[in-house]
């Protein structure tokens, strides 16, 4: 009888017959984050013809991925079973959800060439570096780290008559700003545009228009903003302004994405 441990589990097999396993992984696993589900792809020497599978849920079939014949492989982890471990790490600071793979080279039996990983996902508030970290350790369990894809965000101010982006306008033109983010997980996140200025043209001065909370200082020049449910976009009327013998004016502003706390957003109390 053979013993495997494995921290946390103890593994233990009858040895039926030396089982020539030709085959093993090539490169780093490749493991992709979302709001849903965890996934890992693995690049093997030759044609797969084993099972995935997340450790201590070899029989649920929600936990499994017989994808075999050609040399990647790969399993999709709901994040809501298969033992999915999410922990909340404080207000503001994001969460990780983790879960422990094993790729077996033999449809039934645990090979010397099989390997495990312990896969944690790292969903952070805020930040636009997206980063993959592998570490590789002589134990059979081996640990990676990867920060979930964050969105993108943009500022831009139309022209309501042409519905292009502003450019030249005239003094009371109607203008359209718009704030939107793009990519990935959007669900996971709220979006709101906080301590936003003015700088005037030639005197460099800088004026602040929307404070830390999100509500418009000078609302005859930019009203407060009008969120639309269910998407990362904020947008408000306003007039072309100008100061002085200025004819430059330059808008800039800041966005915070915060992890979604149920299923609205909240909103600045302006």
């Amino acid at each position: 009888m053979i013993f495997v441990f494995v921290p946390g589990f103890l593994l233990f097999f009858h040895q039926i017959s030396a089982i020539p396993i030709p085959n093993g992984l090539l490169g780093n696993v490749e493991v992709e984050c979302t709001d849903t589900t965890i996934e890992a792809v693995f690049l093997t020497e030759t044609n797969f013809l084993g099972r995935v599978f997340v450790l201590g849920h070899s029989q649920d079939k929600d936990c499994v991925s017989r994808e075999t014949g050609r040399r990647t492989t790969s399993i999709t982890v709901p994040r809501d079973k298969c033992g999915v471990e999410t922990v909340q790490h404080g207000k503001g600071a994001g969460y990780t959800s983790s879960v422990n793979i094993v790729i077996s080279f033999h449809d039934k039996f645990l090979t010397k060439v099989d390997r495990a990983y312990n896969i944690t996902c790292l969903y952070a508030p805020t930040g636009d570096v997206v980063s993959y970290a592998l570490t590789v350790q002589p134990s059979l369990l081996k640990d990676i780290q990867v920060l979930a894809e964050q969105p993108s965000c943009e500022y831009e101010v139309f022209d309501v008559r042409t519905r292009r982006p502003a450019e030249i306008v005239h003094v009371n033109a109607p203008l359209e700003h718009v704030w939107t983010c793009d990519g990935t997980n959007l669900d996971l996140f709220c979006m709101t545009v906080h301590d936003c200025v003015i700088n005037e043209g030639k005197s460099k001065r800088r004026s602040k228009i929307i404070d830390s909370e999100g509500c418009s200082l000078d609302t005859t020049r930019l009203p407060n903003l009008r969120y639309e449910n269910n998407k990362l976009s904020a947008r408000v009327m306003s007039k072309a302004f100008r100061f002085g013998d200025d004819v430059a004016v330059e808008f800039e502003c800041n966005v915070r994405l915060d992890l979604r706390n149920g299923t609205s957003c909240p909103r600045p109390r302006c």
